[in-house]
């Protein structure tokens, strides 16, 4: 397998198909040179399926025909288990976790409890996986640097240099975008170019109402409230400009609802939109607002940003470190205050003239650009002897 080319017969194991989930299985497996097999359950139960989808999976596995080179497994579920269930010479394939998020770190619901068994269960999954993948080094910062304090909530017997044990193996790689990578020389001078403020074109671009865009999970986490009260602000000001609320309106309508009753013919698009409105609507998009209380790597912001739109997100969260030094404008905010100023100074033109290089920065994100690196790290979990995992 060491000469780079080989393809790989890989299990894929995601306990909750749906979503930013689903979409990486779908990307990767499209555009990978290995096979792949999908071992699957439906996006719901997410606690059930962290407690007891190992069990079923492991089952799933066992009756399969075939052989597997690697385990491929995302974070909702308990890995350790899965491991310890599969029968030999399943339980000696090499395991790789990818980490979409942790629950270390993730906020509660309003409607929660905390629950100390399910970080504890990504802590033991990163322990038993040969190759523990992060989507950005913010996500892998932010998981290592919080195991002492929640491990300081056990009593006794509490497990030893555990970051110690996982930094060799954990690699950062970034969430795919499914969208076509930019041509050599592509896109308008906005989209392209140094990134040197108060120079470029004219801001709105071509003179027309500039359209903000939402574009993420309409549920607490990603702070729908913040972003309907800036808005609201812009409209109390007498700033033009129009809105686009794309996502699942199941959730949080009672925010989005009276905001886009409001905006009236302001708003272009309230609701799920599939794969072929979405690309229209952020074409049409000038700037995407994060108002996320987490993002370990915001692939709504990354899909807008690659199509031209300027960024407007939340400095507490991942965004200053993949965007951060790459470009000067002025895209990130503390609080609602600044994240409306920001806003008014775009729409209304004040902060214009602004050449951003951003979209071209994350080209490398996309799936055609992107598939080969985790090739290749599936090659190097394919190469790990028994002797050398964990």
């Amino acid at each position: 397998m060491s000469d780079g080319r080989s393809t790989l017969e890989i299990a894929f194991i995601e306990s909750f198909d749906g979503g930013s989930h689903r979409s990486f299985r779908e990307g990767l497996t499209a555009h990978s040179r290995h096979r792949y097999r999908a071992f699957t359950l439906p996006p719901r139960y997410w606690k059930w399926r962290m407690r007891g989808g190992a069990a079923w999976f492991a089952d799933e596995l066992t009756a399969a025909s075939g052989s597997f080179d690697v385990l491929l497994a995302t974070s909702l579920i308990n890995a350790a288990d899965l491991r310890g269930l599969l029968p030999p010479p399943l339980d000696r394939a090499p395991l790789v976790l990818y980490m979409h998020e942790n629950q270390l770190t993730y906020p509660l619901s309003p409607h929660e409890e905390f629950d100390f068994h399910f970080g504890f269960t990504n802590i033991i999954s990163c322990l038993a996986a040969d190759l523990v993948v992060f989507n950005s080094e913010f996500h892998r910062d932010l998981f290592l640097d919080a195991l002492p304090e929640y491990l300081g909530r056990m009593p006794e017997a509490v497990p030893r240099g555990i970051r110690g044990r996982l930094e060799p193996r954990i690699r950062v790689l970034p969430v795919g975008l499914h969208r076509d990578p930019q041509a050599a020389a592509a896109g308008a001078v906005w989209r392209g170019g140094p990134c040197v403020p108060e120079s470029g074109p004219a801001w709105p671009r071509d003179g027309r109402r500039p359209v903000i865009l939402w574009n993420h999970r309409w549920e607490f986490d990603k702070r729908p409230d913040q972003f309907a009260a800036a808005v609201g602000a812009l409209l109390e000001a007498g700033h033009d400009f129009a809105v686009i609320l794309a996502g699942d309106s199941r959730h949080q309508d009672d925010v989005f609802g009276p905001l886009a009753q409001r905006l009236g013919d302001r708003c272009l698009h309230c609701g799920h939109a599939d794969r072929p409105v979405y690309e229209a609507l952020l074409a049409r998009s000038d700037i995407v607002v994060s108002c996320a209380e987490q993002e370990y790597f915001g692939i709504a912001v990354a899909e807008a940003v690659h199509a031209g739109c300027y960024p407007v997100l939340p400095r507490r969260q991942v965004y200053p470190t993949l965007y951060g030094s790459l470009c000067r404008g002025r895209h990130f905010y503390s609080d609602t205050d600044e994240l409306t100023a920001l806003l008014a100074g775009l729409v209304s033109g004040a902060d214009g003239g602004h050449m951003c290089s951003l979209a071209a920065d994350v080209d490398p994100f996309c799936w055609p650009r992107l598939a080969a690196r985790y090739d290749d790290l599936l090659i190097e979990a394919a190469e790990l002897r028994p002797s050398d995992a964990r």
